[in-house]
Formats: C-alpha cells, structure tokens, sequence
C-alpha cells in the first residue's frame, strides 16, 4: 500500500511537540515556555526555570541550536500530571505556577518519546548522557502523583553507555523494553517483566542491535538500527522463536518513530555524520509490518555547519496516541522544519 504525506497547519514557533495526553491534549515547548492546546490556539501553561549558561543563547536558532537550548522532555501521566526534564532537573508542574523541583539526572534530559508508564502510572525513564568514562547509568521510576521516585534499575561501570528509550510492549502489557548503546559490546534489547528488578538480555552488542524506537507487533518486536558507523537496516525479533531477521537497508540512521491508532508504524533518519550517513535528507518512513518501509515524504538537512555544533537533522513526534488523520512531527536543522513543528495527514494512495 502506497501512501502520500500533505502538511495541513505550520507551527512556526512550537519548537517541539512532546507529548498527547489521554484527553487528546498537545503538550509542547516553545524555548522553555510551556504551552498545551487541544482545540484553537496555544495556550501558555507553565515555564522552565531559566538554565545557565544557555538561556543566554537563546535568542537565535544558531545560538539556541548551538547551546542544545531547545533540549527538554514533557511527559502527562494517566492521573495528568505533568512531568518535565531540562538541564539535568526533573521536575513536576502545575497551571501558571512556579516549577517544582523533584530530583537531579545524569545528562541534560532523555530522548523524545522515552517515557513510558505501568498500570499502577508509575512512570519510568532511562538517563542519556554522553558518558565518556562508562560511568553507572540508572532507570528511575516516578510515582502517580510524581511525589517519590527511586531508582529501578541500576547499569554498573562499562555495562553501557546510555539508555536510549523505555517502552512498553502493547501486546505483552507487564512487560517493558529498553533500547541502549551505542558502540561495540554495548547495544542491545533489554526486557523485563517485574518493574527492571531481573532484566533479559537480547543481541551481541554490535551496530545491528544498536536502537532508539521499537515498533511492536504480535508476532515480532522490530527497529531500524540507529548506527553512524555501520549501515543500517531494518530487523526484527521473533518473539516466539528469538529469531533475529536483518531485512532491508536504509539510508540512515533512525532515532525516532511510533504506530499510529490504525496500526500503522511511521519512523524518522537522522542526518547526522559517519559512514553509514548515505543521504542529506531527513527521511520519514511507513509501514504495514514495521519490517518493509517505505519513503513517503523526506526534508534536506539545511547549510549551517559544522553539523557536531550545530545539530544533525531530526524529526521527531509526540508521545501518546496518533492518528494519521492528525499527525505532528517537529524538526531541527532541517530546510522548512528547524525549531518549528507540522500538523499532517497521512493518506492512502494505493497500490
């Protein structure tokens, strides 16, 4: 099935749309200011504390791009509480009034659409950090009501390097995923069924089960590897067998992507550098089986560079529950998406 993407509303200064909450409300960013909409316009929610250095940058898309100003996570439970993560600092906020801080992370935050939650809405998240020294790194869990927290899981020196995402399987609901990296010995599918008490090991630790996003389907868990080094490919696990399949190539590197409501998977390449950066375009992706994708529309990386400085280019969309009728992706570093976000509808065109 072949699809077309037409982009139905710019929101030019939504620097990122994190998350759709249960109600069907749209939370996001624009700098720090935080702001939700669910019908008409944006309207101001909350702010982020002011960040040193960097919120002294933020006055262009090359400094704001250059001092990672934009950097941030927002994150509604089941009981709507909103969560927040910026310069290395959780946080809890309410309607117009001053943030509250929780507790301190390894990192700046975690990776979009990194947080997932259990039936009892304990939230759980993995910390990203460039950590040169293979320090311990740390799955933390936040209660309901986002007033405890502890630590689920604790990653000892050179184990890994970081924790890519937290998912939960839709089809196995007590079980959880976690993608981690990045380089040789490192990478692998971890899974658990208790809450990160025992955790099952999947993969050798090479590039081809390097991953960010997980798609899931009844039969197979599937990624698009996330390897500057080595070329990418689509794969996929059995889950009844274990059986790991490497199928099609892809131009690059993939971080982000998730499954709409009508069961389609939808997944973004990265440009960034390295020798399995094949292309200059930032790629969206769809798929049946989330194992055979497709090109459906593609952005150029823009001209400011070096790229290490000034930002690969990236898409991403929210968390939460997506339709292609409504669909939202935000963009950095990319001609026609940088700091800024779209609303599009994604249609079937046939064979």
């Amino acid at each position: 099935m072949a699809y077309k993407l037409e982009i139905s509303k710019n929101f030019p200064n939504i620097t990122l749309i994190h998350h759709r909450d249960q109600n069907g409300t749209l939370w996001a960013t624009s700098g720090r200011t935080i702001l939700n909409r669910k019908e008409g316009d944006w309207e101001r929610f909350a702010r982020f504390p002011f960040c040193f250095p960097r919120d002294l940058f933020a006055f262009s898309r090359p400094t704001a791009r250059a001092m990672r100003s934009d950097k941030c996570n927002l994150y509604v439970n089941n009981q709507g509480k909103l969560m927040g993560i910026r310069g290395g600092s959780v946080f809890a906020f309410e309607a117009h009034k001053p943030p509250r801080f929780l507790f301190n992370i390894q990192g700046d935050c975690v990776l979009h659409n990194a947080i997932s939650e259990d039936d009892d809405g304990w939230s759980y998240f993995g910390e990203y950090f460039m950590n040169p020294s293979r320090t311990i790194v740390r799955i933390w869990r936040v209660s309901p009501d986002l007033n405890s927290w502890e630590i689920a899981h604790q990653f000892e020196d050179n184990d890994i390097r970081h924790v890519h995402v937290i998912t939960r399987d839709p089809f196995e609901k007590e079980t959880f995923w976690a993608t981690v990296g990045d380089y040789h010995g490192e990478c692998y599918l971890l899974k658990s069924k208790n809450r990160f008490k025992n955790i099952q090991r999947f993969g050798n630790g090479s590039q081809i089960w390097r991953a960010v996003a997980l798609f899931f389907t009844p039969t197979h868990i599937c990624w698009l590897t996330d390897s500057n080094l080595q070329h990418n490919h689509a794969c996929r696990l059995a889950r009844n067998s274990g059986k790991m399949e490497v199928g099609q190539k892809v131009d690059n590197s993939v971080w982000y992507g998730c499954t709409t409501q009508e069961g389609i998977h939808i997944a973004f390449t990265t440009v960034e550098r390295g020798p399995a950066i094949t292309s200059n375009y930032s790629d969206i992706l769809i798929s049946q089986d989330a194992f055979h994708w497709h090109k459906v529309h593609a952005f150029k990386k823009d001209f400011l560079r070096p790229m290490q400085l000034f930002k690969y280019g990236v898409i991403t969309c929210p968390s939460g529950q997506m339709s292609l009728e409504n669909f939202y992706i935000s963009g950095e570093g990319l001609v026609g998406l940088d700091g800024s976000s779209l609303q599009v509808k994604i249609t079937e065109t046939g064979n």
